[in-house]
């Protein structure tokens, strides 16, 4: 027996004679939802056999239909997605590392169907910050289940979108000396090893940064755009109030001269909430950023790299539906 919410109704004119005598009611089941699952085999440590095979079961056993694509080098997953929205599907469900998600989301803006995240990366800084369990089969069951849409910002830089942010100095020679491999291998060793070595090379590069109209001049050692997942630690973010649907970016400028100066900057940035000292100001922006560098310099957006400044960001506000915990 169907109920109401589990059928189609349509009536069917039937005609005897060229006459319309009376309609037919016809009970159709509804089809099944439909998830179109982007799973990066390569992300983290994870046997993707198996997972997608989890992932397949526990939708199943949901009532969920499931469509799964293996991501490939130097594939277009933006344009996939998009097309995939098109067909009708009813979920997008990104299963992978930061790049994955953030390559997903970027298909998907201002469209009606909610994106889904299974964490499985290296870092997982989107997934922390939306509270998104790190477990598949507890991911699965927020998606299918109980749970809260948010709205979420991206950025926009040339014809690419991006979710999480865009660097320019520390984190893009931070992305740049850190190979595929090297993550796979050693996981958030290689980017801590990375890590320490560049604290001890610390340089300060002309900017100019205009944003919304606004210009501003100096020297930095880091320049980021923040939408979220900075560096994937809730407090830090929440200290800084960068928050991922406030429909805004925050430019964070970071002046450390040297690795003696890191302990005082955080301090009066994180632990006093100082928008702006000698070694930091934090900016707003809810249009456009533009950055310029002397000289140029490589840019890191959401973990990979995307070429040299000068660079312009568009804000896109609130304009990717994601499920999150209720």
């Amino acid at each position: 027996m169907y109920s109401l919410n589990t059928i189609d109704v349509r009536l069917i004119y039937a005609k005897v004679e060229k006459k319309l005598v009376y309609p037919v009611i016809m009970i159709l089941p509804k089809s099944p939802p439909e998830a179109f699952v982007v799973l990066n085999p390569v992300a983290g440590l994870v046997n993707a056999q198996v997972l997608k095979r989890i992932i397949e079961n526990r939708f199943h056993a949901a009532g969920w239909v499931t469509r799964l694509y293996l991501t490939e080098k130097n594939a277009n997953v933006s344009a996939l997605v998009t097309d995939q929205i098109k067909k009708g599907v009813d979920l997008i469900v990104a299963v992978g590392g930061d790049g994955t998600i953030a390559a997903v989301a970027a298909g998907m803006a201002h469209s009606p169907v909610p994106l889904g995240i299974i964490p499985t990366g290296t870092w997982n800084a989107i997934a922390r910050q939306l509270m998104i369990p790190f477990n598949p089969v507890r991911a699965i069951a927020i998606m299918t289940g109980k749970h809260t849409v948010r709205r979420l910002d991206l950025m926009s830089v040339g014809n690419s979108l991006h979710a999480m942010n865009l660097g320019i100095g520390f984190s893009a020679m931070m992305v740049k000396n850190t190979s595929r491999e090297n993550k796979r291998q050693f996981g958030n060793i290689a980017y801590y090893s990375h890590f320490l070595r560049q604290l001890f090379g610390l340089q300060l590069k002309k900017y100019t940064i205009e944003a919304d109209g606004k210009k501003y001049r100096g020297r930095a050692t880091e320049i980021m755009v923040a939408n979220y997942g900075m560096v994937g630690l809730n407090t830090v973010e929440n200290l800084l109030e960068i928050h991922p649907d406030d429909g805004k970016v925050d430019v964070l400028i970071f002046k450390a001269r040297t690795i003696l100066d890191l302990p005082v900057m955080f301090w009066q940035a994180l632990a006093q909430g100082k928008k702006r000292t000698p070694r930091f100001r934090q900016l707003l922006a809810s249009r456009t950023v533009t950055i310029e560098t002397r000289p140029a310099m490589d840019i890191q957006a959401d973990g990979e790299l995307i070429g040299k400044t000068p660079v312009t960001v568009t804000v896109f506000p609130r304009c990717v539906r994601v499920i999150v915990p209720g």
